[in-house]
């Protein structure tokens, strides 16, 4: 079909086609490769989900004036619904068309609910008219529920969707118009599924999640992810293929043809059925990226297919190992746009004739969108959450309008956004020496003349981060979206610690590390855990390292002592069995610093099980102890830290208690849980159980790193972080503490603020 045309929303919808089309028609493209005419290109961008008349014309005209330059020209239609819109001598030239009726039955989402609701769970609904479309109306209607769904009766990419969660929220009613309305269901999953249906079978394609944000009170569509379904509990992505295929064959049976879309809904291992997209969708594109690499075929070839044969023989065993996610003017700005064309996180650009040099006025119009190869979603524990660096627009504007507590969340959200560097600054930095990366692929840096803060740098989506470090007028520079906010200043690593090695031939750096104003010891050369596969899922510490004992680590104490400036010792990292060789090693490190020096010595370990141990630490010199309970909800800490997680709560909080006798209850007791997994009743409970037993609770955000079995996750929402952070402040407050640690310089990389000025060794 060498005159087959293509028409729809973007010129990248065909990509992954080969040479199906001989040119595109559509609303968004370049006007130039392909043989592609748009409407929107470098100097137009409209909201293409709402209706735009003006448009439709020009797409018609264009058809229209193709009918008539070649005779043979066929059309296909990313939504066959447009053809009827065109005249019936366009018809004659339009290819895979399903009957107006059964387009519009399938359209309707009230009529296609009642169409399949004996074949599956449809979400519950009720229809209101405009004029009885108010919340007090929809609390009566739906009986203890306090959030509502309204959509209108059709509409496309959201801007027919409204969140309703008081009466505030209604103001988009229009009287004259009727709406769907349904109760809200919090952590719902959004899930679609293509099929493609022929007359005698039903080739199913691999289901993704759909990316649903809430933009103002919409619920709008941003993108797709066919990774993260992978992450989903085998029954339910049985349950998802096995009623997407049910409903292709309902179909099939009453005569649809075709492309189609399902959305469907999972809540609590329940499906919902939605309804239905009767055309090709945004997410189609990545399922053709596969297609194409793995069988040579699309889905639009597959489409015709199914209007010229009654079946399809072929095998398609298909692996969709793509994400997307669909930029506009509501979700992106200019600056951050920058840091997308140079990120090394995407894959590909899809730009359909967008251009920097104009910026739309019309809210929520779409620019352009990325690929990529690794998912951007992640499900966990029934939940799904998309990764904060794609989506900052809230957190950009709270964090700008915040004056009371403006250094507070720009620290929190460093902490979970991570940074990016400028090419500038990188020059600069090498200039100057080696970053000193402290912990968990981070640099450790100096904001607002004073804050002490461990910046991840190297994390997943970190060049996608809303803050940069740029060069500018001779000083490092901490910029918000483009925008200076501070100074900064970078800590490199001293020349005293530059390629040093003990004289048994071990690196330093293998022993120890300098954290702002400490010298960290890890006492273990390998993680107990580590070596014996039971590991912490979130760690991403080495299974080698070299072996060293506790003759080269006096040896370095002695070398850092005479050489290197710094406040205190942290002997912690890694983890020693629980034995008494252990204790012994650690109490033999801690007496050797106390004897040379009378620095501090902060401990952090697993809790003892021997009570006397404490008292024998406290002789040996330490000044303060951590037992970190990490994750409070045992039952999941089992399932996170195979070997740390069968440690019992009882144990714990036994060794923080007797510790709090011997070091007291004004923080020098401390254990740090980590805010991502726990929910957050059960978190919150976990800070009021330790403070009110004299315990300084320290809060570490979840940070998923490179080589460990969680990094497919997400680091939690921002907004959700300030929250929690403000309610553990007070908790702490209420009992005469803190969130430690009390060392301004040792709270870089937890979830405490110490507005001090710059801390000097």
């Amino acid at each position: 079909m060498s005159n087959l045309y293509w028409v729809g929303p973007r010129q990248s919808d065909i990509d992954d086609t080969g040479a199906l089309f001989r040119g595109s028609i559509t609303i968004f493209g370049d006007n130039k490769k392909k043989n592609n005419t748009s409407y929107c290109d470098d100097q137009k961008r409209i909201n293409h989900n709402k209706t735009n008349y003006d448009c439709d014309s020009f797409i018609i005209k264009k058809i229209e004036e193709l009918c008539e330059e070649d005779p043979d020209s066929q059309f296909m239609f990313y939504n066959p619904m447009f053809a009827y819109q065109c005249s019936s001598d366009v018809r004659k030239h339009s290819v895979c068309l399903n009957s107006y009726s059964l387009l519009i039955k399938l359209s309707n989402k009230q009529r296609s609910r009642l169409f399949v609701e004996k074949i599956i769970d449809t979400i519950p609904f009720s229809v209101f008219s405009g004029a009885d479309c108010n919340y007090k109306n929809f609390c009566c209607f739906f009986s203890g529920e306090t959030e509502f769904i309204v959509q209108k009766h059709f509409s496309s990419g959201g801007e027919g969707t409204f969140h309703v969660k008081s009466s505030t929220d209604c103001d988009f009613i229009n009287t004259t118009e009727e709406y769907i309305v349904s109760p809200f269901i919090k952590n719902a999953i959004s899930v679609n599924v293509h099929l493609v249906i022929f007359e005698d079978n039903v080739v199913l394609l691999p289901p993704s999640v759909q990316i649903v944000i809430e933009i103002e009170k919409k619920m709008l569509y941003c993108g797709a992810d066919y990774i993260c379904i992978n992450q989903f509990p085998e029954e339910q992505k049985n349950l998802i293929v096995s009623k997407a295929k049910e409903i292709g064959l309902f179909l099939k049976k009453h005569g649809y043809r075709g492309i189609i879309g399902i959305d469907l809904i999972m809540a609590t291992n329940k499906i919902y059925f939605v309804e239905f997209n009767t055309r090709f969708q945004a997410s189609s594109q990545l399922i053709n990226k596969a297609l194409f690499e793995q069988a040579g075929v699309s889905l639009q070839s597959l489409n015709l297919k199914a209007f010229q044969q009654r079946i399809f023989t072929d095998s398609i065993s298909l692996a969709v190992n793509y994400s997307n996610y669909t930029y506009t003017n509501r979700n992106t700005s200019k600056s951050h746009i920058n840091k997308l064309l140079e990120s090394q996180d995407i894959f590909e650009i899809q730009m359909d004739g967008f251009s920097q040099s104009y910026w739309p006025k019309e809210s929520n119009t779409y620019l352009f969108r990325c690929i990529f190869k690794q998912n951007i979603c992640s499900y966990y524990e029934g939940a799904i959450s998309l990764h904060p660096n794609l989506f900052f627009e809230d957190v950009k504007t709270i964090l700008k309008k915040e004056k009371n507590h403006f250094k507070e969340y720009i620290k929190i959200a460093l902490l979970n956004h991570g940074i990016s560097f400028s090419t500038k600054a990188i020059v600069k930095a090498k200039a100057k020496g080696s970053i000193k990366q402290a912990v968990f692929d981070a640099v450790d840096a100096i904001i607002f003349d004073g804050i002490y803060i461990n910046i991840p740098c190297d994390c997943k989506f970190n060049s996608l981060s809303p803050f940069t470090i740029d060069w500018i007028d001779d000083n490092f520079v901490l910029l918000l979206d483009g925008d200076i906010i501070s100074n900064l200043e970078l800590f490199f690593e001293p020349d005293s610690l530059n390629s040093k090695y003990t004289s048994t031939k071990i690196p330093y750096d293998a022993i120890i590390n300098l954290a702002t104003d400490r010298i960290r010891i890890n006492p273990a050369p390998i993680c107990f855990y580590k070596s014996h596969h039971m590991s912490c899922k979130f760690c991403n510490l080495p299974f080698h390292n070299y072996m060293y004992d506790v003759d080269d680590i006096k040896e370095t104490i002695d070398y850092c002592l005479a050489n290197v400036e710094f406040r205190h010792f942290l002997i912690g990292g890694g983890t020693y069995a629980l034995n008494d060789n252990a204790w012994e090693i650690i109490i033999s490190i801690a007496d050797y610093i106390h004897r040379k020096c009378n620095k501090d010595i902060y401990l952090m370990s697993l809790p003892p099980k021997d009570n006397s141990i404490l008292s024998r630490l406290k002789k040996a010199g330490i000044t303060e102890v951590a037992f970190n309970i990490e994750v409070f909800d045992r039952n999941k800490a089992k399932t996170i830290m195979p070997g740390k997680g069968k440690i019992s709560m009882e144990q714990y909080l036994t060794s923080l208690r007797n510790a709090t006798t011997i070091w007291g209850k004004k923080g020098k007791v401390r254990s740090l849980l980590i805010y991502g997994f726990d929910s957050d009743t059960v978190f919150l409970n976990g800070i009021e159980t330790l403070c009110k037993n004299g315990i300084e609770p320290i809060i570490s955000i979840f940070r998923p790193l490179y080589g460990s079995d969680f990094y497919y996750l997400n680091p939690p929402k921002t907004l959700d972080i300030i929250n929690v952070y403000h309610r553990c402040k007070k908790i702490a407050a209420h009992y005469g503490l803190i969130l430690g640690p009390d060392c301004p310089m040792c709270q870089n990389n937890t979830l405490s603020f110490s507005n001090s000025k710059k801390i000097t060794s």
